[in-house]
Order: structure tokens, then sequence, then C-alpha cells
């Protein structure tokens, strides 16, 4: 019998839509019959084909820009989120990031490194801060984060991304510790290796990288192809389908985890 999961009455709000990740979260939260917010920061043409596509389906998806960094733009977007869920809004997902610096840590430009912390440690922090807020008192719901093997699992050249998910996923410990009485979840999912191209398709496109970024890239592309236990990268439905997973009914007595999706590339 295959699992049916189920979402409590509401909307959800998905930070980071247009990305790999964010992405399989909206299809799969859509599928799934879940009205749905999702945001976008820059890539607004992908967002609205993803939103008409979505409607013309007969899904409740709406698509909303929003910066991480913005208060205002975050508390807009979780007011339409809790407008469409008929007053309540039950799932708030992060489900990605900044683009990051690849380079060795002693090498890393403080100020892109400071940039890039301040968006994704303190982005998730204003999201997942308004979130609470808006659950409690109504049922509670659930803040699931996008995080990083490299928690887990040292990946050359990418040393800005721990540096700042092991502080979302320090805040997701607190989080769900702090708010269980509330009946709000937390939890996260450590992403790896998500694409629809192989690593060599995904070489292919960095060739318009400068150096020494390329190089940088194509090293972490090859290492997470020969050391993933699966040889291959998770569909961006993969990814989506652990997200809306935590994010329903069924997950109830899960709170603060965080979930490798890496193919075995931690073990």
């Amino acid at each position: 019998m295959a699992l049916c999961l189920t979402y409590p009455a509401g909307a959800a709000l998905i930070a980071g839509g247009t990305g790999r990740v964010g992405e399989g979260c909206v299809r799969r939260f859509a599928q799934a019959g879940v009205p749905l917010v999702f945001t976008y920061n820059g890539n607004a043409a992908k967002a609205h084909a993803l939103e008409s596509e979505l409607r013309a389906a007969g899904h409740r998806v709406h698509a909303v820009p929003m910066a991480l960094t913005d208060g205002a733009a975050i508390d807009a977007a979780m007011a339409r989120a809790v407008e469409l869920g008929g007053g309540r809004m039950h799932a708030v997902v992060s489900a990605g990031g900044p683009l990051m610096p690849f380079a060795r840590m002693a090498d890393i430009d403080e100020g892109a490194l400071d940039r890039f912390f301040a968006e994704d440690a303190m982005g998730a922090l204003r999201l997942f801060r308004r979130g609470v807020a808006a659950m409690r008192g109504t049922g509670g719901g659930t803040l699931t984060a996008c995080t990083t093997i490299a928690n887990y699992r040292v990946v050359d050249f990418d040393g800005a991304s721990p540096f700042a998910k092991g502080s979302v996923e320090a805040l997701i410990r607190q989080i769900a510790a702090e708010e269980a009485g509330a009946g709000i979840r937390c939890n996260g999912v450590a992403i790896s290796w998500v694409s629809e191209l192989t690593a060599e398709e995904q070489i292919a496109d960095m060739a318009v990288l400068p150096e020494p970024d390329r190089g940088h890239v194509v090293a972490l592309i090859r290492q997470l192809a020969a050391q993933t236990r699966l040889r291959r990268p998770a569909s961006i439905l993969e990814a989506g389908d652990l997200f809306a997973y935590l994010a329903s009914d069924q997950a109830s007595y899960l709170t603060g985890q965080t979930i490798r999706l890496d193919g075995g590339f931690s073990l």
C-alpha cells in the first residue's frame, strides 16, 4: 500500500522556490494538494513559468519576490501564505541559500563571507523566528531548513557552506527544543548532490567560470561523483519528496533532526 501524505489545514511558504531543491519542494507540495506561496530572489522568469505551469494543472500556487535579508519582504510573503491558507500557515521551508564562494577558507574574501553568512545563517533566523510567531497559538506547524552534507564530511573548497549551515543546524535544534510545547516541529535536510545533469554535464556547464573558481567547482563535483555510493545525484523531485514528508502529518514525531540526503556520500 502506498503511503499517502496528509497535511494540516492551511498553506505553506517555500523560500527559494526556483533553485534545484526549491523547485522540487514546490512541485511535491503542490502535487500533494498543499496551497503554497513560494519565493524567488532574482529569477523572476523561472518563478512565473513554474507558477503558470502549476496553476494550469489546478494547483493553488503563488510566486512572490523575497530576499532573506529583508524582514519586511519576509513578513509580506508570510502574510500572503496566511491569507491563502484561510488564516493559517502550517509549514515554512527554507529550500536553499545564496551563492557561496568556493575556495580554501584562508583565501576567501572576508567581505564575501560576511555577506554570505548574513544572508544564509541570519536569513534562516529571520525566516524561522517569524514562522514561529505565525504558528504559535494556531495549532503549531513545521519548519524545515536546507543544510549541507559538508557539515558531516569535508568537501573540497566548500568550507563557507558548513560555516553558515552549522549555525543553521544549531538553530534547528534550539527551535525544536523551545517550541515543541507550541506544537512546532523543526528539522533539516543535509543536501549533497542534487541535479538533473550528470557530473560531466555539470562540469561542461562550468566552462564559462573564470579560474580559479572553475577549478574549485570542478574538483568539488568530481569528489561528489567519486564518493557518492549510489553513483548519481539526487533528482530535484527526490529532494522535494523528503521535504514534503517532513512537513506532513506522517512525520509528526520527528523534530530536531537533520536527515542526510546524500546517496551514501557521508559514509
